[in-house]
């Protein structure tokens, strides 16, 4: 597998599939989801609404709508009270890595989750991240 750094908005990002870091709910309102909701368009919101509620960690698929990906990956990265941890993020992009692999998807693009309004500190995600490469996806 091949990581690289994309900085700016994540619907910008050269992928085949981009994955928002949402809550339970699959708003869409802050962050990366604001950003593909917003241009993405009103074809991603419905989308989200026909799959809310998920649990912390869990990663479905949805039409990217106007964007020029093939899908939009939405990802629970904290639970209801905006509390995230380790093993939801890992669930996170081992699921959103499945997703993607399901579509046919070769490049995705991932915020780094629980950062956000989830408060998880660089460092915690440091270490996970030097984990990926090891992940099984299929």
């Amino acid at each position: 597998m091949k990581l690289s750094i994309f900085a700016g908005d994540i619907a910008d990002a050269p992928a085949d599939a981009v994955c928002t870091s949402t809550n339970p709910r699959l708003t869409l309102m802050m962050g990366t989801g604001a950003s593909v909701r917003a241009r993405g368009g009103p074809a991603v919101a419905r989308a989200c609404e026909s799959l809310a509620p998920l649990p912390p960690g869990a990663a479905r698929a949805t039409t990217a709508g106007n964007l020029p990906h093939k899908i939009a990956i939405h990802c629970v990265a904290s639970d209801a009270n905006h509390r995230s941890s380790e093993a939801i993020v890992r669930s996170c992009v081992t699921t959103a890595l499945a997703c993607a692999d399901a579509a046919g998807c070769e490049i995705v693009a991932m915020p780094i989750f629980g950062t956000g309004h989830a408060r998880r500190t660089e460092p915690e995600s440091d270490s996970f991240w030097s984990d990926v490469y090891s992940l099984d996806v299929g």
